[in-house]
């Protein structure tokens, strides 16, 4: 299939999924019910929440400006701009397409080498996933295993090191993933890496599933399955605009076996999937604002 032809069947099929939410929640619960349930939101609550995901926003810039460094001097200030602007982007655009503007705007703006930003990106993705993984063993463990719900993130994580190693023997045969050797020669580098990406997660997760434990009645410990599963749902080559559609079904599903009803978990998600949504505009307009127009690699 001619590439501009799927790029187009994927841009509709995204919009769809948008627009088909919205207009489901509409005839199926009606906005106004849903959105009622942020009543029993403590303002207090409500304005941690922010302060924790904004921290973790924050966050990704120290790791992207981490990494940089690795290779050359950043401006931290530009790094900020370049990494808010690409976590609104790529949360907004679906089936991952949003991830090229982290390359793009690091060679515009930071002069970034793309391979070393592409290499960046797949690594720090990696790291999501794992760190992810171990969050999500370990609270689905907790239901059935209780005290060796610890095991198998703990088996994860000593087997990360391997991980690496696999990495770097791959990067000895492909050269996109070669260029982030500066990043993996030394041990406390990755490291370091490694344990931004668990901060990050673990401050944003903990605000996201405690909210949604505040709006759905849940228990924290289901309310962590679900936001884990949601949140990692935008790693998916699958999603609408701004993970709509997928967010909530990610959510959803995964609590249903315990005895939940669909309803009250959709109506749930659609409201901590509205915050997420609310504060990466947010974030991305100050990204932009933050931009050197006037830079250039020339």
């Amino acid at each position: 299939m001619p590439k501009p032809i799927a790029t187009s069947l994927k841009v509709i099929f995204a919009a769809a999924m948008l627009v088909g939410l919205g207009w489901w929640v509409h005839i199926s619960y009606g906005w106004a019910s849903t959105l009622s349930h942020w009543q029993t939101v403590s303002g207090a609550a409500l304005a941690v929440g922010i302060a924790m995901v904004l921290v973790s926003h924050l966050a990704r810039v120290w790791r992207i400006h981490y990494a940089y460094n690795q290779q050359q001097p950043t401006a931290f200030k530009r790094t900020l701009a370049v990494s808010f602007v690409h976590n609104t982007v790529s949360f907004l655009l679906p089936m991952r397409l949003g991830e090229l503007a982290l390359p793009t705007l690091s060679r515009h703006q930071l002069k970034i080498d793309v391979k070393y930003a592409l290499a960046t990106l797949l690594l720090i993705r990696l790291f999501d996933a794992h760190v992810l993984l171990c969050l999500l063993v370990f609270f689905a463990g907790s239901l059935w295993l209780e005290d060796l719900a610890l095991v198998a993130p703990i088996t994860l994580i000593v087997a990360l090191p391997i991980g690496v190693k696999i990495v770097q023997l791959v990067g000895t045969r492909f050269s996109a993933l070669s260029f982030a050797s500066p990043l993996l020669q030394q041990s406390s580098t990755w490291i370091t890496l490694y344990v931004q990406t668990l901060i990050i997660w673990v401050i944003k997760l903990f605000a996201l599933a405690t909210l949604a434990a505040s709006i759905g009645e849940l228990p924290i410990n289901h309310a962590w399955i679900a936001t884990i599963i949601a949140d990692a749902s935008a790693l998916s080559p699958i999603t609408g605009f701004a993970n709509a559609g997928t967010f909530e079904l990610a959510f959803t599903l995964p609590l249903i076996p315990l005895g939940y009803a669909a309803e009250p978990l959709i109506k749930t998600a659609v409201n901590v999937h509205l915050f997420i949504f609310v504060i990466n505009i947010c974030i991305g307009i100050v990204g932009f604002l933050l931009l050197d127009s006037k830079h250039s690699t020339h």
